[in-house]
């Protein structure tokens, strides 16, 4: 995915029991109603037109997790291999959005 959104952890986290494990979600949504595209020779995005109607909401867990709260404070987790598409119907996991 382009740009690559990573996240850090730090301070206290909440846990009940030694045991307790995290999972690290990415949710995609629209920022308004418009189609857009990036125009890589002028190295920016454009609006390419009025955006479809949302698909259902799919939520994408990080591979990493479930994780502990030590090795969450850790780490960075990185969302670098989540692929966007715009089949409603996949089953491999990926994040479905309208993109041209």
């Amino acid at each position: 995915m382009f740009p690559t959104v990573r996240v850090s952890f730090s301070g206290p986290l909440r846990q009940t029991t030694p045991s307790d494990r995290y999972v690290v979600l990415l949710d995609v949504v629209p920022m308004d109603s418009r189609r857009y595209r990036y125009a890589y020779h002028r190295s920016s995005w454009l609006v390419a037109g009025k955006a479809d109607p949302p698909p259902p909401a799919r939520l994408y867990a990080h591979p990493d997790t479930p994780i502990g709260p030590d090795a969450l404070r850790k780490q960075v987790i990185s969302f670098e291999k989540v692929k966007l598409t715009n089949n409603e119907m996949d089953k491999n996991g990926q994040v479905s959005r309208n993109v041209l």
